[in-house]
């Protein structure tokens, strides 16, 4: 398999062919929807090809494959590649009229795609055809699932606050997935964009020796009708069998029953004008105001978890100190219900629709020994973890978390949990990281923000013949990061004048 960097390599040179072959046509948005598309019935007709050429090779007919032989999905005629680019090329063939058949070949052939795809005329309707001839070359040989992935970011860089509604970045997710370890039972993503988060489980799965088809079930939801075709074609090209529902799971829950094991999401960051019902039972800690959301997804979190279950959610940093409309009573209720296990503020420049930083809460609903599991009894206790500084720049505007990074804040909260390596033992470090008892907490009413509790850093001595510069540097770094945790909780209180 190619390592990540020649995967984020391939993805960018092909995104930038597309660029320049559709640029003046249609917006990125638009022609996301193309790309992605194309790329999937492109993926699929070469895996059915693989496994038609396995058939041969057995003595069987192609029309074996038709009851599910190795479980792969019958591609029909009209909808394969090799089909398909052939008539996009033909000179007397209408583009639009063999894309039109090809995904109606799809639809008509599995149940389970009959609303998966735009109109072939919404696709590539207003595209020259010498523009859709040359995007079907660009497009002739497959990406790999990891790198169908990675375009998947590389749009979501290009559209900024927008792609920030179906991608959450990749390092994000692995801390979420390297934190929590989910290794056996459900997991739910209750707003899952392009399915990142089900993926990633399923691989960390597979990376611990596991099997993940059988030893986990996926569950997702997503109320954005094309981030959800896009969550479920990415899913099948990464070979996860997900059930994933359209619907918004704060107004409309068709998994209501759920009880997971695992729940991860990256909820729209202080989402306005949400379907607010009072009368839903499980807003036990307090009904969100109509202008934020946030604690409306941690709730909801909480609704979703069995009774050893886990959560982990990304949220703005105002959800740690926010005390407009009700919300610091609603996080009050959540810390003295013990439902906060950890809580980390992110460093700025991850995610592509704010140069601000974000934070992850971990809940759970049992922090005792749990029994056989003999983990560290944490009751009536909150990790916090400052990881501010953290983060390597990958260009001029995007931050990202390394493995090591990610391992270190993970780490911190296996010794603390009990979950660690056999011999780890948690110890507080000064400004990164500190456990804390619920009467400091309510000392400082329940407000969340890890610097509040993990103390700074100790200052280090100046190599010799190194000068003052770099002790200065990071002096300004803990300034700015200050700053921008002061412009968030200055948002949070713009937004309730406006409201009120």
């Amino acid at each position: 398999m190619p390592l990540q960097g020649e995967q984020q390599t391939a993805a960018s040179s092909l995104l930038r062919k597309v660029t320049k072959t559709l640029r003046g046509t249609m917006d990125t948005v638009r022609y996301k929807s193309v790309v992605l598309t194309l790329l999937y019935l492109r993926s699929v007709s070469w895996e059915f090809e693989q496994a038609r050429r396995w058939a041969e090779a057995e003595g069987l007919r192609e029309e074996h494959l038709l009851h599910g032989v190795r479980g792969q999905r019958w591609i029909p005629p009209l909808a394969r590649w090799d089909t398909l680019i052939r008539r996009v090329r033909d000179p007397d063939d209408d583009p639009v009229t063999a894309l039109d058949e090809a995904l109606d070949a799809m639809r008509r052939s599995d149940g389970d795609l009959a609303d998966l795809f735009p109109p072939a005329d919404a696709l590539i309707g207003d595209m020259r055809r010498s523009q859709v001839t040359e995007l079907f070359t660009i497009l002739e040989e497959p990406l790999d699932a990891a790198s169908y992935e990675n375009l998947l970011g590389e749009f979501a860089r290009f559209e900024g606050k927008k792609g920030g509604e179906f991608h959450t970045p990749r390092s994000v997710v692995r801390l979420l997935v390297e934190t929590l370890q989910p290794e056996r039972g459900r997991v739910y993503d209750p707003c899952c964009g392009s399915g990142g988060m089900l993926i990633q489980t399923a691989r960390f799965v597979e990376e611990q020796g596991g099997d993940p088809d059988a030893d986990m079930a996926y569950y997702g939801q997503e109320a954005n009708v094309r981030s959800w075709q896009l969550a479920r074609m990415n899913l099948h090209v990464n070979g996860v069998q997900a059930d994933v529902r359209r619907a918004d799971a704060l107004e409309r829950d068709p998994v209501w029953s759920l009880k997971a094991d695992w729940v991860l999401a990256n909820p729209p960051f202080n989402m306005r004008d949400w379907a607010r019902d009072e009368g839903v039972l499980h807003w036990r800690y307090g009904v969100s105001p109509h202008s934020n959301a946030n604690f409306a997804w941690l709730q909801h979190a909480v609704d979703r978890l069995s009774d050893q279950g886990s959560a982990g959610l990304v949220l703005a940093n105002g959800s740690m100190s926010s005390k407009q409309m009700g919300e610091d009573e609603i996080r009050r209720a959540m810390v003295e219900g013990d439902l906060v296990a950890c809580v980390v503020v992110l460093p700025p420049q991850l995610f592509s629709i704010t140069l601000k930083s974000a934070c992850v809460w971990i809940l759970t609903k049992d922090k005792s020994p749990q029994g056989k599991a003999g983990l560290t009894d944490r009751r009536g206790q909150t990790l916090f973890i400052d990881a501010r500084a953290m983060g390597d720049m990958v260009g001029r505007a995007h931050r990202v978390l390394t493995n090591s990074q990610r391992s270190e804040i993970a780490g911190a909260y296996h010794a603390w949990r009990g979950t660690g390596r056999r011999g780890a033992v948690y110890q507080d470090v000064p400004g990164f990281c500190r456990s804390v008892g619920g009467d400091e907490i309510r000392r400082n009413r329940h407000i969340l923000t890890p610097g509040r509790y993990v103390g700074g850093a100790p200052l280090e001595a100046p190599a010799p013949g190194g000068g003052q510069g770099d002790g200065l540097i990071g002096k300004l770094e803990r300034e700015l990061l200050e700053l921008l945790e002061r412009s968030d909780q200055l948002a949070g209180r713009i937004r309730l004048h406006l409201d009120t």
